[in-house]
């Protein structure tokens, strides 16, 4: 047989591309060779092309996720108009589209013109595409497992980009534009000189938005998908029906839907393209049995219980759940899987299964029966009778079931889905364990729900093997976990505050499912977390947060007259803050689908940037920790205006928390930095002479500041006081003689 040469670069390609990330890694003492510098070193910019140039810089890379291999120079190229994109291959519509979102992100990054053509020149100003197989996956649909792996080079030659895929070429060019950096002293902008040899750790990386309990509409959808797209996510998972709504239109069924606020058959396809333009595969989620109530509203047959029933207003786990025993439930769903199924060209297709609360099942006389006559022993065996009905359904659509960890629930061989399903865990280590022994494939949420408000590093310690000790097993076992899923549940989030809640937390479970187990730094996490969170807003991706922060803070100052003198004060305040997760806010207040979230704490990020920057500063640089400290101290003085109104009442309820209370918070935290500032320098413990605390033993001195803090920083309901945290650094470095 005799090859082209089209064919012999292929086949040259694949093998560079599969065999070359592991020479290298072999090969070098360091598999990931950066240098995290803290500043830059000047450098003169000869003429107005890209430029190479010669003197050394340290450079960070601050690409998040991590790649799997990088060798860098410490040399750059420096960046300017006229930047050219240059395609090896015709440019199919895809590739002209990824091209364009990218010469954009390019262009407003590093504020210079970018093109796009095919015409190769000299210039050093460009990056060439290179995609051999791109002719052959045009309008393709994403699949799991498809190729993602890229090479990207920068050199003084210009900066080059290879992939087999389009999907590749995509992945490649998210990296591209982080490599951008800025030189503020000669505002320039600059790409360090680099070798990148990438490709994901796991095949599914997913993050889950619950549209249901309250309304995404496809704005929020759309700027999703591009931050997913630059965070190299692959999987959006949309959890569409639950207690509190029903969120598709079906034609079929169309007493399914809620009237108001749902996606249109239309909508559904306009963002299945959207995201695969972006190589993103979404999943639906249709919650069966339970988690079901918005169903029975139009349906009430489907219930295990008579009618009538209502869109649940409330949060929780709901007593409503289909009834398994009759067949018109089958007929009922084999209709709407057939039409569902063909709205989502994915083969996986999500029917949740989580939460079965059983009391209608139990109360039941004819579905005890059922379970009796049919021996199914329990409520468990007839939810396994259930799902297995379900897969059959799904299979004659050509898709392959996905739910929660429950659906493996029933032990009994004869009465356990096949094998192809897949399971996702979201309650404990062992369901992953379990589920890979049995032979099931396994996606990790457990550990990984951004509606907590847990920290970025508490999900980034997460590892959907090593913390599922899965890496004591052989490796076909561990070869089931096809990766994970952060998962954000949408009870105390609305369209105005979805993006603070996802982003940029949600950037360290993306990280953890692309990079390597190895990559581990917290400090370097988020020092590329919180750019990049900077990045999506300069890169008009959509995501709000950002820009609409001052302007939601605003909105909280009622006196038209105040809006603009108070709002750097209340900008000052809000920056020390942290919102609390739900969990917490609902143990204090009964929130529901009519509650208004748009309050002080519904502005606030549950991860606070300033406060970790203050987290960095070295403890004995005084003079600006005593600016920083002053500052927070004149700052209730300046808002005093704020809560001498008439109608305090009402802005109150406004504000939905007593931010005067966090005001006089933050001075009094602001005042036990300054004490601990003068205790460093003069070593006295208070600069009142005759105020007894004169008279403790520093030990006693340091307990009590430590107690007053912590009471500082959870006084106030549902608003964590962040300031307290560099405070509390300062108290416990200082050293105590025995």
């Amino acid at each position: 047989m005799i090859l082209s040469k089209r064919s012999l670069k292929i086949l040259f390609a694949l093998l560079i591309t599969s065999i070359l990330p592991y020479l290298y890694l072999l090969s070098a003492q360091k598999p990931f060779a950066f240098t995290i510098a803290k500043k830059y070193s000047d450098y003169n910019v000869n003429n107005s092309d890209f430029e190479y140039e010669n003197n050394s810089i340290l450079t960070n890379i601050n690409v998040i996720p991590f790649p799997q291999f990088i060798d860098k120079k410490n040399s750059i190229l420096i960046m300017s108009n006229g930047f050219r994109i240059i395609s090896k291959q015709s440019l199919t519509e895809d590739l002209q589209l990824a091209l364009r979102r990218y010469s954009k992100y390019i262009s407003l990054l590093a504020g210079i013109s970018v093109e796009i053509n095919q015409k190769f020149l000299s210039s050093v100003n460009k990056l060439i595409i290179d995609c051999p197989l791109i002719t052959s996956q045009n309008n393709t649909y994403p699949k799991l497992g498809e190729d993602e792996s890229y090479t990207l080079n920068i050199t003084k030659t210009g900066s080059y980009l290879y992939s087999l895929s389009l999907t590749g070429i995509i992945r490649g060019l998210s990296t591209f534009v982080q490599l951008i950096e800025r030189n503020a002293s000669s505002d320039t902008f600059y790409i360090p000189l680099v070798n990148i040899i990438d490709r994901p750790r796991f095949i599914w990386r997913g993050l889950l938005l619950d549209v249901s309990r309250h309304w995404m509409p496809v704005s929020v959808i759309q700027r999703t998908l591009n931050a997913m797209e630059l965070s190299k996510f692959n999987v959006l998972h949309l959890h569409l029906s639950d207690d509190q709504g029903f969120r598709v239109e079906s034609i079929e069924h169309y007493l399914l839907h809620d009237r108001n606020d749902f996606f249109t058959q239309k909508d559904i396809k306009y963002l299945v393209e959207y995201a695969r333009q972006r190589r993103i595969r979404i999943i639906p989620e249709f919650d069966i049995p339970a988690h079901t109530t918005s169903w029975f509203v139009g349906y009430p047959e489907l219930a295990s219980q008579p009618g009538p029933y209502q869109v649940e207003t409330q949060w929780g786990v709901m007593k409503a759940t289909m009834d398994p025993t009759k067949e018109n439930t089958y007929i009922f769903l084999d209709k709407f899987f057939k039409e569902m199924t063909k709205l989502f060209p994915d083969p996986y297709f999500h029917i949740g299964g989580d939460e079965v609360e059983g009391s209608q099942w139990t109360q039941s006389s004819t579905i005890q029966q059922f379970i009796n006559e049919n021996k199914l022993e329990n409520n468990r065996g007839l939810q396994a009778y259930f799902n297995k009905r379900i897969q059959k359904l799904l299979k004659k659509y050509g898709k392959i079931m996905v739910g929660w960890e429950e659906i493996l629930d029933e032990i009994h061989e004869n009465r356990t889905i096949d094998k192809d399903a897949v399971m996702q865990a979201w309650l404990s280590q062992e369901a992953t364990t379990n589920a890979v022994q049995k032979g099931y494939r396994v996606i990790v949420s457990d550990g990984y729900y951004l509606n907590r408000h847990q920290s970025s590093i508490s999900y980034y310690n997460v590892d959907p093997i090593l913390s599922n000790h899965l890496d004591l097993l052989h490796e076909e076992q561990r070869n089931h976990v096809v990766g994970g899923e952060g998962c954000l549940w949408s009870e105390g989030v609305t369209p105005n505050s979805v993006d603070s809640r996802i982003w940029p937390r949600a950037l360290a479970i993306a990280e953890r499912l692309w990079s390597p187990s190895s990559i581990t730094d917290e400090n370097f996490l988020y020092e590329r977390l919180f750019r990049m969170n900077h990045l999506f807003d300069k890169m008009q991706t959509g995501v709000t947060h950002i820009s609409s922060y001052k302007s939601q803070l605003q909105n909280l100052i009622l006196d038209p007259k105040k809006k603009i003198d108070l709002l750097d004060p209340l900008v000052i305040l809000a920056n020390v803050c942290e919102a609390c997760g739900p969990l917490e806010r609902f143990k204090i207040y009964k929130y529901s689908t009519n509650t208004s979230l748009t309050t002080f704490a519904d502005v606030l990020q549950p991860e606070n940037e300033l406060i970790w920057k203050l987290g960095k500063l070295p403890i004995n640089d005084e003079s600006s920790y005593r600016d920083i400290f002053q500052t927070w101290s004149i700052n209730h003085l300046r808002l005093k205006e704020l809560f001498d109104n008439v109608e305090k009442t009402k802005n109150q309820e406004i504000w939905g928390q007593d931010i005067e209370q966090l005001s006089i918070n933050l001075a009094n935290t602001s005042q036990i930095g300054l004490r601990i500032l003068d205790y460093n320098s003069k070593k006295i413990l208070n600069s009142d002479k005759g105020n007894t605390m004169n008279s403790w033993t520093l030990s006693d001195w340091i307990l009590y500041h430590k107690t007053l803090l912590e009471q500082l920083e959870n006084q106030v309901k549902e608003v964590r006081l962040a300031a307290v945290r560099p405070v509390l650094r300062l108290l416990n470095a200082i050293h105590i003689i025995p």
